[in-house]
């Protein structure tokens, strides 16, 4: 199906030699797009988030000859604020997710970060997919989300959060959280950026995700399954990243010393190539 491409040409990583992403319009949705002449990939952000999160594999694979897509999910940046955000749910961002594959066309490779990892085995219970990856994944119904190590700041926005929880209003952590549970293997200096990136998300996808209320059973499926994951993330403990992959019968890379945002890490092409060794080796 033919694309609404609305090419705003971003100089994304002009300064470290790389080429500039094109930003298309898919599904009425905003996407980064590495182009390549191979597999399509496309990459899911997490919570907060957005296609930033995944820049730097966009470029690595894109180079490697795989057309590569990020997309942007509804009312995360650069797509327009919503003023019922708090309120969206799994399967509404799963219906973005499955409109961008319709367009796109063909079965991508659907990789999917944290949240979006949930998302992306929703998507695989019934789309056409070459691979699924489930990268850092928040888990679906079966498995119990296990709570990180002790944060006492972790346990404070738990509690402040409440509220936006109750009236569905869309919450965002701080600095103090996301620097300990999420940034811990961020580089120190680069922290508060990428921090400053993350916008608002959904108290009801959260609930959602706490609560294990979506169910995505992929028993019988014959699609390839990855699951990758930091021995050091503090959010999507390695161990409950283990029962996902036994849970959905997939293979399992695990980070050594790798944390909840392994893509923006130091040592993050090790990450890449762990997965690009896992393709080859599934003939993608």
């Amino acid at each position: 199906m033919p694309y609404t491409i609305n090419r705003l040409t971003r100089a994304a990583f002009a300064s470290r030699g790389t080429m500039a992403l094109e930003q298309k319009k898919i599904n009425g949705l905003l996407v980064d797009h590495a182009p390549g002449d191979g597999q399509k990939l496309l990459f899911v952000h997490g919570a907060s988030a957005g296609s930033w999160n995944w820049e730097t594999f966009l470029h690595h694979f894109a180079g490697l000859g795989y057309d590569c897509y990020a997309m942007n999910l509804r009312g995360h940046p650069p797509n327009p604020e919503l003023d019922n955000l708090g309120a969206l749910s799994l399967n509404d961002y799963a219906a973005d997710v499955r409109g961008v594959i319709a367009e796109l066309g063909g079965e991508p490779v659907l990789i999917g970060h944290s949240m979006g990892g949930a998302i992306a085995q929703m998507v695989a219970t019934d789309t056409p997919l070459k691979a699924l990856v489930m990268a850092s994944s928040a888990p679906v119904a079966g498995v119990k989300f296990q709570n990180p190590p002790f944060n006492i700041w972790f346990l404070l926005h738990i509690f402040k959060s409440l509220p936006a929880m109750i009236r569905k209003k869309p919450l965002k952590p701080g600095f103090k959280v996301s620097k300990s549970a999420v940034l811990n293997r961020v580089e120190a200096e680069r922290q508060r950026a990428v921090f400053d990136k993350m916008v608002p998300e959904s108290a009801v996808a959260g609930v959602e995700v706490l609560k294990g209320e979506v169910s995505a059973d992929l028993t019988g499926s014959s699609i390839p399954r990855l699951v990758i994951s930091g021995t050091d993330d503090h959010t999507s403990v390695i161990a409950m990243e283990r029962e996902i992959a036994q849970q959905q019968g997939a293979d399992l890379i695990e980070l050594q010393g790798h944390g909840h945002m392994f893509m923006l890490e130091p040592g993050w092409e090790q990450c890449a190539e762990k997965l690009h060794e896992w393709f080859r080796a599934k003939g993608i």
